[in-house]
Formats: C-alpha cells, sequence, structure tokens
C-alpha cells in the first residue's frame, strides 16, 4: 500500500513539474503494462504501429532518411534506447497557430519551425521539470526528436491524442501544432493506457488537400512526394518532375497544408489563446529581397538557434529559387514586398 501511494506521488510530481516548465497536456504509462500482457490491446497498438511503420520503411516511402532504416531496432523494442525503462512519460508543447508567410504571395515556412530550436526548448524544459523532482534514485532519458523513439504511438498509448489520416498526432483541444516530448524512466507511475478515440471519421480533408498528395492512403506518406520531405529532408538537387516541383509552390522549409484543413487546428488557428512559445519570426524571413541577396554566412547565422539550421545553405538556395520561380510563374508578385526586378 505505500508503494502504491509512492508511485502515485511519483506521477502527481511529474505531471505538475511538467506542467510548471509550460507542458499543459501530459501522460504516462508503466512498460510493464505494454510488454508483460502479451495479447492485450495495447500491445498489438504499439506492435501494429511498428509492423506498419517497418512496412513503409520497406516500400521506399522513407525517401532518402536512412536513419529511419538504422533505428528499426530501437523502435521495436525501447529497452535498447533506455535499458533501465520501468515507464514512459510524455508531454505536448504547444506552438503558435499563426500561419508563417501566405498563400498569395512571398515565401511560407511551417509553423514548427517558429522560435528557438523545439529540440532543445522541449528537452531543456523537461531536464528542468526532473531535476526538481524529489525521488530517490530517479533516471531518466528524454528523447525529443533525436532518438530512435516512435513518439506519436507513446504518446496516443499516453492518452494524449490519436494519429490522424495524416499521420500527425491530433489533440482534441490543441490539434496538431504542438512538439511532443518523450521520456524513459527507471521508476513505473502505476499508469495504465489512456488512449482516445480517433475522431477523424470520415473526414479526409488532409488527404484531399495535400499539393502533392503524398497522402496515399490513410496514415501513410510517401515522403517523395510531400513537401515537408523535399524541402526539410531531401539533400542535393530536386530529382523530381516539373509538376511536383511546381505543386511544392512558395514554401522553402516545410508545409502545414495538411494541418491547416484539420478542422481540430482550424478551431484553433481562430482562437485567441496566447501561445507558449515565443514568436521569432525574423529568422524565418520572408522578405525576397532581403532572401535574394542572402548569402551563405548570413543564412548560417539567421537560422544559428532555430530548427531551421538543419536545412542547409545550399539546400535552402534550392528551395527557394525554386519557391521564387512558382511565385513568378503564378503572378503573386504583386503581393510581395518586392522590388528587385521589372514586373
Amino acid at each position: 500500500m505505500d508503494g502504491n501511494k509512492q508511485s502515485i506521488s511519483f506521477y502527481s510530481k511529474l505531471v505538475q513539474k511538467a506542467k510548471d516548465e509550460g507542458f499543459p497536456y501530459c501522460g504516462a504509462i508503466d512498460y510493464k503494462h505494454f510488454i508483460d500482457a502479451k495479447e492485450s490491446e495495447k500491445k498489438s497498438y504499439y506492435r501494429d504501429h511498428y509492423i506498419k511503420y517497418k512496412d513503409w520503411i520497406n516500400s521506399g516511402y522513407a525517401g532518402s532518411m536512412s536513419y529511419l532504416v538504422r533505428g528499426l531496432d530501437r523502435r521495436a523494442n525501447p529497452l535498447l534506447v533506455f535499458p533501465e525503462t520501468k515507464s514512459v512519460f510524455c508531454v505536448l508543447l504547444p506552438y503558435s497557430a499563426k500561419s508563417i508567410g501566405s498563400s498569395d504571395g512571398g515565401v511560407r515556412y511551417a509553423r514548427y519551425l517558429r522560435g528557438r530550436d523545439y529540440h532543445l526548448e522541449v528537452s531543456t524544459r523537461l531536464e528542468k521539470a526532473l531535476k526538481k523532482i524529489d525521488e530517490p534514485d530517479l533516471k531518466w532519458k528524454i528523447c525529443v526528436d533525436t532518438s530512435a523513439v516512435l513518439e506519436r504511438t507513446w504518446a496516443a498509448l499516453c492518452g494524449l491524442g490519436w494519429i490522424g489520416k495524416n499521420t500527425m498526432l491530433i489533440h482534441p483541444k490543441l490539434g496538431s501544432y504542438f512538439y511532443i516530448g518523450v521520456v524513459f524512466l527507471n521508476k513505473e507511475t502505476k499508469q495504465l493506457p489512456g488512449m482516445l478515440p480517433n475522431f477523424c471519421g470520415h473526414c479526409n480533408k488532409c488527404m484531399e488537400n495535400c499539393p502533392t498528395k503524398a497522402i496515399i492512403k490513410e496514415n501513410v506518406i510517401n515522403s517523395n512526394k510531400c513537401v515537408s520531405y523535399l524541402t526539410l529532408e531531401k539533400r542535393n538537387d530536386f530529382d523530381t518532375d516539373k509538376l511536383t516541383k511546381k505543386l511544392i509552390g512558395n514554401w522553402v522549409a516545410g508545409c502545414d497544408i495538411c494541418q491547416e484543413v484539420c478542422p481540430f487546428n482550424y478551431k484553433r488557428s481562430k482562437s485567441e489563446e496566447k501561445d507558449i512559445c515565443l514568436e521569432n519570426d525574423f529568422h524565418l524571413n520572408q522578405n525576397i529581397d532581403y532572401l535574394l541577396n542572402e548569402d551563405f554566412d548570413r543564412y548560417k547565422k539567421r537560422v544559428k538557434n532555430i530548427a531551421l539550421n538543419r536545412v542547409k545553405p545550399a539546400q535552402f538556395k534550392r528551395n527557394f529559387s525554386n519557391a521564387f520561380k512558382n511565385i513568378l510563374e503564378s503572378n503573386l508578385i504583386d503581393h510581395c514586398n518586392f522590388s528587385g526586378i521589372e514586373k
């Protein structure tokens, strides 16, 4: 009985400290509930997700992201990531629903790129929260897109949303505009799986509105067609057809279209709710004059502390050149703050 109280108290402390650091939603699941009951629905959920993930890799839909292939074993067995795992704690950190750029002029960036690099922002906040917990011999492993982990699957098992047809984790209040943090802990939390229903229903807006039709069926994205993959992950030149290059439109880093059309995000984009993450749109410069004259050194300085630093200078130049061509061909130049050429 005392041990049970202690464990419940531990989870309460986790939740409180996480909220103190700005994570409004969090949840946990003890690892034994995932691994012990061989035929349980929750074990099947994780196993099925892993099998689908492996099939996705084997189908070539991961494009050139070889690091996803290298991490297969660790995604199948979380103990390879943190051998002392007794529980998994997940948090959500919302980011701004305000768009960066417009579809009728200028260049566009994905919303998640705003503010300090989310890898550092989320992990720093989690580290602070965990260090404030008075729990003997507590150890942890924080994962924020930095380890071979099925983050969305763990978050769904912890009751933080369902995985939509666009493969994003969707929370009923936050939509999908948030970062996910996953922590493997060496202590139990006494928390059972608490999955939410899938509320996508018959809605197919994400699939219907994807400009390159990269969502080839429910929960399956062909990265080779995805604008986010092409502008963020794809190295060297675009080795794709002219139509796809045109359909990328004025996106220079990422793409939010499948999220923008989601009803759960639409609600949030219209709300007056204050965003937790500070905006820093200057580092996501949309001015065409500036971008035309930006050299590699200025670019590296501009993106130094934000997630866009993953996109190398030559890669961004490729993206901007493609977007600029599309802007000119679409006669969007009249809406831009631009004076570099004759219209």
